[in-house]
């Protein structure tokens, strides 16, 4: 993996979209995606100010080589300049050249393919720049656009599991998706 990329001001353009990395002053549209309570409903719990604030200054840190660390993108329109949502992505293991990614988009936005194109540009650059092996994501199943942007994505449904996980206060079931890069696929066949 070319690890080196991700000390770089990542910034992506698509037909509709300009996707970059947040920054300090991102904080509002950040606290906007985190704070609705529709859209966190199969994503996590509303956060206090304080744990948000400190979960937002891991999100838009530099990549110090640390597995597991989050990076946070936002996504703006490109007619309007309006933001819509975000994605990102950690290095989920080094070694085995795995990324997982993640992805919130306000309601008004969803429908309309943003989140589908959005994600294909990140794909793009996991597995032709950062030369990834492995993209994996997980959503609890309950949660049908985003397993739907998975599927779209041409990602394969890897795993259920049952009441795996709780949020607010309710076991849900979860599931697992992944997609090889080209390359593997190529060379598997």
């Amino acid at each position: 993996m070319k690890l080196s990329l991700l000390t770089t001001q990542l910034s992506f353009t698509t037909e509709r979209l300009q996707i970059r990395l947040m920054q300090q002053d991102d904080f509002p549209l950040f606290n906007r995606l985190q704070s609705d309570k529709a859209l966190m409903q199969y994503i996590g719990p509303i956060l206090s100010p304080e744990e948000l604030k400190a979960k937002f200054n891991t999100r838009i840190r530099p990549w110090d080589g640390e597995q597991d660390h989050w990076l946070t993108l936002k996504i703006i329109t490109k007619n309007t300049n309006e933001f819509i949502g975000s994605v990102g992505f950690r290095i989920a293991d080094i070694e085995a050249e795995r990324a997982e990614i993640g992805y919130l988009l306000l309601q008004q936005y969803q429908g309309h393919g943003y989140m589908t194109e959005a994600t294909r540009a990140l794909v793009a650059f996991l597995f032709n720049q950062l030369e990834v092996a492995k993209i994996e994501a997980h959503c609890c199943a309950d949660n049908n656009a985003s397993w739907k942007v998975m599927e779209k994505l041409g990602m394969e449904r890897e795993g259920f599991f049952k009441s795996h996980s709780v949020l607010n206060q309710q076991r849900h079931d979860d599931l697992a998706y992944g997609l090889l890069a080209p390359r593997l696929v190529e060379h598997s066949q």
